[in-house]
């Protein structure tokens, strides 16, 4: 039995799930791993202890070498931030494939999960396509489409986004070794790219509305670092809300400045004044009441 030569480069637990598939199947002779290494600070990062031939190392472009060398038939990447130079993806002759969590050709680039659960998507999908020199723009194997629940954070999705790629690796991998997966090209004029978040886009503006800060708030939660906003020139952590829908409590304090901290409750919860409401925050940081971001 010929077995299939491939080389895996990622990391992350949606590289984990590929990287099991890889190694239980009887058609395939892994050749190489290469991940982070294990002082980085990804986001959902996982140790891939039991792999042989691993390299450690945040730049897979730096081992163009050691992959030519083995001459792969096919690669995957999943998990990894880096753009692949032109020679790696010229190396496999079955390709380069990779995911991306987006309905492409809709949102390319950086930070997609965090944007579209920002900008109050309710349904998003995982594409599975072959790599390309142009970022996000191979053609598509497959898309399973992923629910966006109201109530979801950033890690619920991420969590789904696993179970889809676990899902289109066993529906699609038999197909992509002999040769017979779907190649459906992208026309490269539509959709549009996402830039990569910063530390700014993580900063609440209570002069928004109720719906608009709760959606960033899920967007950029745990394991992502948090939105915030400041108080007396002290950076606030914000990881949970919720939108507060009483009538009397939403009369009682409707002329109160945005940004206002109206009251302490329990278990490190708040309530913050918003454009059109209250919002209930969580925050392991101290917050005074009465005083507002400004």
């Amino acid at each position: 039995m010929n077995k299939l030569k491939v080389v895996f480069i990622g990391g992350l637990t949606n590289g984990k799930i590929v990287y099991d598939y890889l190694v239980k199947n009887k058609y395939v002779n892994l050749q190489l791993v290469i991940t982070y290494s294990d002082n980085t600070n990804k986001p959902r990062f996982i140790q891939f202890s039991d792999a042989d031939n691993i390299i450690k190392s945040d730049r897979a472009n730096d081992h163009i070498e050691n992959i030519q060398r083995l001459s792969p038939d096919l690669i995957f990447v999943v998990g990894w931030s880096e753009l692949l130079k032109e020679e790696i993806l010229n190396i496999p002759p079955k390709g380069v494939i990779g995911f991306h969590p987006a309905k492409l050709p809709k949102d390319r680039g950086r930070s997609v999960l965090a944007w579209q659960i920002e900008e109050g998507y309710t349904e998003t999908a995982l594409t599975m396509f072959y790599y390309n020199d142009f970022p996000d723009g191979g053609d598509i194997i497959a898309q399973e489409k992923i629910k966006i629940e109201e109530n979801d954070y950033i890690n619920d999705v991420l969590d789904k986004v696993d179970c889809a790629i676990y899902n289109l690796m066993k529906a699609y991998f038999p197909l992509i070794r002999q040769g017979k997966a779907p190649r459906v090209k992208q026309n490269i004029s539509e959709g549009y790219f996402r830039r990569l978040r910063t530390d700014r886009d993580s900063l609440i503006n209570w002069n928004k509305n109720s719906e608009v800060i709760y959606n960033k708030i899920r967007a950029i939660s745990k394991p992502y670092p948090g939105a915030y906003f400041c108080q007396n020139e002290k950076k606030i952590k914000v990881w949970k809300s919720k939108i507060i829908n009483n009538y009397y409590l939403l009369k009682k304090f409707e002329s109160e400045n945005c940004g206002t901290c109206l009251a302490k409750l329990k278990d490190s919860k708040y309530w913050i004044k918003t454009k059109n409401g209250i919002l209930e925050i969580v925050s392991n940081a101290h917050i005074n009441v009465g005083e507002n971001d400004q």
